[in-house]
């Protein structure tokens, strides 16, 4: 072992020659890294989908009118009415 001035510093290897200070820091990364691999899933109730089906044809026109203008460029925002609108539900909200 060396030492040093105002710590010790470990660099005694093992038979294998690898430093068993790092073997452990592997097998620890080793073990997060594979904790992190799992996969979320997410469960839609029926009900859920039921709602989903049954939404206004005037409204689904709606929304694939404002789909249209958005992939086209085209659509417009009104900033004035989206604030007053954002204002309002806040004011209202309480």
């Amino acid at each position: 072992m060396e030492r040093e001035e105002y710590g010790m510093k470990i660099t005694n290897y093992g038979p294998s020659g690898l430093n068993p200070y790092m073997q452990e820091m592997q097998k620890t990364e080793t073990v997060k890294k594979k904790a992190v691999k799992t996969n979320d899933q997410i469960e839609i109730s029926s009900e859920a989908l039921k709602l989903q089906k049954q939404t206004d044809p005037a409204r689904q026109e709606k929304i694939a009118h404002i789909k249209d203008q958005i992939q086209n460029g085209t659509y417009k925002i009104d900033h004035q009415e989206l604030a007053k609108s954002i204002y309002n539900y806040y004011v209202n909200k309480k």
